[in-house]
């Protein structure tokens, strides 16, 4: 099929021709559709970078102007962005009467099927194949390199391939499945959050949160047992551990073992417990006064505990009878006794960990969302309701130039005295101010939320969970008690 320029020949365009022509000289005929979505960022991003790759269809007038008949997206994007050579191929067609201009238009964008996911991994496979790396097929194509990352993370796996094939599964499902094909334990629970319909981005979390705090855990217990203490690893430590710590076992005469002769009783180990703190927070997790503003840091501690009591000839302390097994019934409360309102310890060590790991996904979730074209319905009132009401969580991030604003949308951290840029229309200006308000709220969340939410904390967590966000089941403890009537100065405390 030949194509001719427009900057060659007559200014006639005869039918059955195609030519290249500069976008902004195409007239938008009349058409069904009326959403171009224009905040397609990737497809315009597509047609700055390989131009119109389908010729747009368009007819002549009476004044010899092309309007367009098909492809009025493509046209609105390359005379938005531009073209690699400022140009476009257009085949010219008949006038088509008025009810063909219609049918036509609603059955091109009636039935047209999108392009299945499996489609898109082994055509990104297929550039792989021939040598065109991950990030320039990002740049080719303009498909992100999430994507273009889980697509190939799925294709490098048989099982992972055929797992989305035949369970439909997205691309990103199908890649933290292959992540983790691995380890049976994280697939049971992936398994059992894709059966139960929870989200898997909260579950895969937990899993790699949990990985990296074994694998940290193995490497300091290596470094330990290479200056002589008797750690164990994780697989070796006894059933019921926390009815052998040394400091809970007594002699046959009732006397504690002094602290400092604990390496030396017979069959005496060290279990490392992982435990997160704040700077200067005490080891009891239910301590709430702490500074909030830091962030908190994996910590090990060392636990003693005698493999086999009797055989060292010791007892627990609250059995009076003998060297025998520990009275459970008083350890099970010294070690999930009731504290913090009626949650059990292992309640809060657990949710606290949950927290942190929903704070991962939640935090990756704002940055998607914040950058987005369109405002949110009810966006201008959750504004409102920040500026009216003082949220010191908003006028807090104001004072300190909105850190974590900053970083969700990837600027650099070079001065904090240097001012965002001002968008420059009425809609991206609210998008980015609501994008200040939630960083703001966000900013100031830590494992203390899910314990004492504030009324501001439930608000916020409602509104983006209605704007799209998934919450964990621990995230969804906020919206369960309301503890304070105000958010204004209970956000950065408890």
């Amino acid at each position: 099929m030949s194509t001719r320029s427009s900057r060659r020949g007559s200014t006639g365009f005869e039918v059955g021709g195609t030519y290249r022509v500069p976008p902004g000289a195409l007239v938008i005929g009349a058409n069904v559709r009326s959403d171009t979505h224009p905040g397609a960022k990737e497809f315009a991003a597509s047609i700055k970078a390989r131009g119109v790759l389908e010729p747009i269809t368009a007819w002549v007038d009476d004044d010899g102007r092309l309007v367009v008949y098909r492809g009025q997206r493509r046209t609105l994007a390359a005379a938005s962005v531009g073209t690699p050579d400022g140009f476009v191929p257009v085949h010219v067609v008949a006038r088509p009467a008025e009810v063909d201009r219609v049918t036509d238009q609603l059955v091109e964008n009636v039935h047209r099927a999108a392009m299945r996911a499996a489609e898109e991994r082994d055509a990104i496979e297929q550039l792989s194949l021939l040598g065109v790396s991950a990030a320039q097929i990002t740049k080719r194509t303009s498909i992100t390199r999430t994507t273009v990352d889980a697509a190939l993370t799925v294709s490098a796996s048989p099982t992972a391939r055929e797992r989305m094939d035949a369970a439909g599964m997205t691309l990103e499902a199908a890649a933290t499945f292959a992540e983790f094909e691995d380890d049976p334990h994280a697939m049971q629970a992936l398994e059992q959050a894709l059966s139960w319909g929870r989200p898997l981005e909260h579950t895969a979390q937990r899993l790699r949160d949990a990985r990296a705090e074994e694998t940290a855990l193995r490497a300091h217990a290596q470094l330990l047992r290479g200056q002589g203490v008797p750690v164990l690893d994780p697989q070796d430590v006894p059933d019921r551990a926390w009815t052998l710590h040394l400091d809970a076992l007594v002699t046959a005469d009732g006397e504690p073992v002094p602290e400092h002769d604990w390496p030396s009783v017979p069959g005496a180990a060290v279990v490392l417990r992982a435990q997160w703190a704040y700077p200067d927070e005490p080891d009891d997790p239910d301590t709430t006064s702490t500074d909030w503003d830091a962030e908190p840091a994996l910590r090990f501690v060392q636990v003693w505990i005698c493999t086999d009591p009797p055989a060292a000839g010791l007892r627990s302390r609250y059995d009076s009878t003998g060297p025998t097994t520990a009275n459970t019934s008083a350890t099970d409360d010294d070690d999930d006794g009731a504290s913090d309102s009626g949650r059990s310890r292992r309640e809060v060590i657990a949710n606290n960990a949950a927290w942190r790991s929903a704070q991962t996904v939640r935090r990756a979730w704002l940055g998607r969302f914040i950058t987005r074209a369109s405002v949110p319905a009810g966006a201008e009132t959750l504004i409102c309701e920040a500026v009216l009401t003082g949220q010191y969580t908003l006028s807090k991030a104001m004072g300190e130039s909105h850190p974590l604003l900053r970083t969700l949308l990837g600027h650099e951290q070079k001065s904090p005295a240097t001012p965002l840029a001002t968008p420059t229309t009425a809609k991206a200006a609210t998008v980015r101010t609501l994008a200040a308000v939630l960083a703001s709220w966000e900013a100031s969340t830590g494992v203390h939320t899910w314990r004492h939410p504030t009324a501001w904390d439930v608000r916020v967590m409602g509104v983006i969970t209605g704007w799209g966000y998934q919450p964990s089941d621990v995230e969804q403890l906020l919206t369960a008690t309301v503890t304070s009537d105000t958010g204004a100065d209970d956000s950065d405390a408890a």
